[in-house]
């Protein structure tokens, strides 16, 4: 009797075989996730030009989200990169020079502003009247067809839960899960 005993599997041979190259695609995809890691994880240099990404982006005394703003730059700026530091970039811009969250830039230059492309009306073909008026009968019956009656009174809902909650709340929330600026 031999000492050395071999576990059985639990797929016969044959089975076994037929797996192997299903196993092989799952292996050869895990490498090829692992070796494209890096393309994801952007390494910012000293000099490189990155624009802003948000309708405005406020470039900070200090790299964190509670630093007072020094200087603030409008959507698709172009900046320059001057240190890195975590997730933190202290870029230059024409506006001034201070430190910005890396989640707020883009390597490559936006070309639409954002919420571009989410309304059908320029603002410059409309006027104050126009939102401040309620809901048209046109949109009040859209609703009832669509059984969205009660619309009107979960935006007020939501609003009121939106207001319990606090900015400090907020801000231990974000800090606590690492999210957003305060990721380290």
């Amino acid at each position: 009797m031999n000492s050395l005993h071999q576990p059985k599997s639990c797929f016969p041979a044959s089975s076994r075989e037929s797996l192997l190259p299903w196993f092989r695609s799952i292996a050869t995809l895990g490498l090829v996730c692992l070796l494209a890691l890096p393309a994801y994880s952007a390494e910012y240099k000293k000099g490189q030009k990155v624009w802003s990404k948000h309708y405005e982006t406020a470039l900070l005394a200090e790299p964190s989200p509670l630093a007072d703003a020094v200087a603030k730059v409008g959507f698709a700026e172009k900046l320059s990169i001057r240190e890195s530091r975590g997730t933190w970039l202290r870029v230059k811009s024409d506006e001034g020079e201070g430190w910005v969250f890396q989640g707020n830039i883009a390597v490559e230059k936006p070309s639409l502003a954002p919420a571009a492309g989410w309304t059908t009306v320029e603002a410059s073909q409309t006027d104050t009247v126009a939102a401040a008026r309620p809901l048209e009968p046109a949109a009040k019956n859209y609703a009832q067809r669509h059984n969205a009656q009660e619309a009107e009174a979960d935006i007020d809902w939501l609003d009121a839960q939106a207001a319990l909650v606090s900015n400090q709340e907020i801000i231990e929330y974000l800090s606590a899960g690492q999210l957003g600026e305060y990721r380290e």
